[in-house]
């Protein structure tokens, strides 16, 4: 398995919600930093495109439920991957 190190952007007003559902998302946090209004962490994550920068997940709501609806990744450029 290929492990990516890649950042994520979240708002800071949605930090906590994340927080809530982080664990839906494949890998583990490896840090964070706050710059301005967002909270960036840097995410190890297995199966990732190998020049992958940044990644972009989704979540959809099924009932009661949050899930992980997807995740968009991004080369440094801003290209998207998938």
């Amino acid at each position: 398995m290929n492990e990516t190190r890649v950042e994520l952007h979240v708002d800071a007003e949605l930090a906590a919600d994340f927080e809530t559902h982080k664990h839906l998302l494949p890998g583990s946090e490896e840090s964070r930093r706050r710059d301005g209004d967002h909270v960036i962490l840097t995410w190890i994550t297995p199966n990732a495109p190998a020049n992958a920068a940044t990644m972009s997940p989704w979540f959809t709501r099924n009932g009661d439920r949050v899930e992980l609806g997807g995740i968009d990744y991004y080369d440094a450029a801003g290209y998207r991957l998938t």
